[in-house]
C-alpha cells in the first residue's frame, strides 16, 4: 500500500516513466528556498558548484531531501531504503536562449534505477522553459549521444540524443511552486528557453534504492531512509555549515569521484559545475 500516491499513480510512473505533478511543499516554503538560494548567490562567487551535490553544501538543501513527505513519494516508487544521488538546482534564466537538448540521464554515467523529483520553486510552464519529456521512453533503452560545448546548454556535456524519434509525442511538465514531477532516468527528455520575465528555479531531487550498483566508478551517496544491506555505496558527510571550509573540500572530493563518471569519454572536460574549469551555464 502506497503511503502518499495512489496505486493507480504508482502504476502510471513504472508505465509512462514519468508522474506529474506532485505536490512536494506549499508555494510558501518553496519561495523560501528560493530566497536561501539568492541570498547565497549574492554571497557567494561559484554558485554553480551547486549544480550538483549541493546538499554537501548547504544544510538547507539537505533539510529538503530529508523532507519525509518528499521521502514517501519516493518510497511509494522505488521501495523503503533510499540513498541521495545528487541534489543539482537548476535555473534557468529569462533570455530566451539556455535550453536542454534531448537526452537520457542514464546515458552518461547514471545507468542505474535512478529517479528524480524536479522540484519548481517558481513557476515552471512552456514559457519559463519547463521539462519535457516523451512518456514511455524509458523503456526505450539507452539511445545514442552526442555531447556539444555549447554555451547556451544548460547540461553537463551539452549532451543530446542523435538518434531520431518522434518528439510529436512529448508532454510538459507543467509545475507551480512546491510541485514536483516525478521521472525515470532513462526517460527521454530536455527544455527549452525561458521566455521570462522570471528566472525559472528547479531543484533537481534525486533517489536511488541502495541496491542499485553504480557502473564503472565506485560512487559515493548520502542514505536518506531505511538501511543498505548492499555495500556498493561509500557514505558522504553531512555539511556542517553553509558554504563552509570542511563542506566545500568535502565536496571537492565527492564530486571528482563523480566527474570521473560523468566525463571520463568526454572530448570537453568538467565545467566549473563538476571541480573543472569550464564554464558552467
Amino acid at each position: 500500500m502506497p503511503k502518499v500516491l495512489t496505486e493507480a499513480q504508482v502504476r502510471a510512473f513504472e508505465r509512462d516513466g514519468c508522474l506529474f505533478p506532485v505536490r512536494a511543499m506549499s508555494p510558501e516554503r518553496a519561495r523560501q528556498y528560493r530566497e536561501r538560494f539568492e541570498a547565497l548567490e549574492a554571497r557567494v562567487p561559484d554558485i554553480k558548484k551547486m549544480k550538483t551535490k549541493s546538499h554537501l553544501l548547504c544544510p538547507w538543501v539537505l533539510e529538503i531531501a530529508e523532507d519525509p513527505h518528499i521521502l514517501d513519494v519516493f518510497e511509494d516508487l522505488i521501495g523503503p531504503n533510499l540513498r541521495c544521488w545528487s541534489m543539482a538546482w537548476r535555473v534557468k534564466k529569462a533570455d530566451g536562449e539556455t535550453f536542454a537538448g534531448w537526452h537520457q540521464d542514464s546515458y552518461y554515467g547514471a545507468a542505474m534505477p535512478v529517479v528524480l523529483g524536479a522540484l519548481a520553486l517558481s513557476d515552471c510552464g512552456p514559457t519559463q522553459g519547463c521539462l519535457r519529456a516523451i512518456p514511455g521512453s524509458h523503456r526505450w533503452g539507452i539511445l545514442k549521444h552526442g555531447e556539444s560545448d555549447d554555451p547556451k546548454s544548460i547540461l553537463a556535456r551539452g549532451q543530446f540524443i542523435t538518434e531520431p524519434f518522434d518528439e510529436s509525442k512529448a508532454v510538459d511538465f507543467a509545475l507551480r511552486p512546491g510541485e514536483m514531477a516525478m521521472f525515470d532516468n532513462s526517460l527521454v527528455h530536455g527544455s527549452g528557453t525561458n521566455l521570462g520575465p522570471d528566472r525559472r528555479f528547479l531543484l533537481l531531487v534525486e533517489m536511488l534504492p541502495t541496491w542499485a550498483k553504480p557502473p564503472r566508478v565506485r560512487q559515493p551517496a548520502m542514505l536518506m531512509r531505511g538501511t543498505d544491506s548492499s555495500g556498493n555505496f561509500d557514505d558522504e558527510p553531512r555539511p556542517d555549515a553553509e558554504y563552509s571550509p570542511t563542506a566545500l573540500a568535502n565536496w571537492s572530493r565527492v564530486v571528482e569521484s563523480r566527474s570521473k563518471l560523468i566525463f571520463e569519454d568526454s572530448v570537453i572536460g568538467p565545467s566549473e559545475a563538476y571541480g573543472g574549469t569550464r564554464r558552467a551555464t
